[in-house]
C-alpha cells in the first residue's frame, strides 16, 4: 500500500511558479525518470481558483525514503524544480490523510 502527501503552500511568486509547471510538462521524461529513482508513483500540483494557493499531492512507496531521495537528487530537473519551489511557495497546512485506497490491479 502506498503513502500519500497532501500539502497547501501560498504562492509567494506566481510567475515563476506558474512558469515552472509548464517548464515540468515539456520535460515530462525527466520527471518520469526522477519519479521512478524515488519511487514516486504519483505527483500532482493544483492551484486555488484565486490562484493564490497551490495543494500539493504525492503517493509514494515509502513516502520519507522518497522525500530523502529527492532532496538528495543529482537530476538537474530535481535541483530546479527544489529551487522554484523554494522561491515561489510557502507552506500553510500539511493536511492528515483519513483514508487512501489504490486499485492497481
Amino acid at each position: 500500500m502506498s503513502e500519500v502527501y497532501l500539502a497547501e503552500y501560498r504562492i509567494t511568486d506566481k510567475e515563476r511558479w506558474l512558469g515552472w509547471c509548464k517548464e515540468l510538462d515539456a520535460r515530462k521524461k525527466e520527471v518520469l525518470e526522477t519519479l521512478k529513482n524515488e519511487k514516486t508513483l504519483s505527483e500532482s500540483c493544483f492551484i486555488s481558483k484565486d490562484e493564490r494557493y497551490i495543494f500539493y499531492f504525492i503517493e509514494a512507496e515509502n513516502l520519507s525514503k522518497a522525500l530523502e531521495i529527492a532532496s538528495a537528487s543529482k537530476f538537474v530537473v530535481d535541483k530546479e524544480h527544489m529551487a522554484a519551489f523554494n522561491a515561489s511557495l510557502e507552506r500553510v497546512e500539511v493536511f492528515r490523510n483519513l483514508f487512501h485506497f489504490e486499485n492497481r490491479a
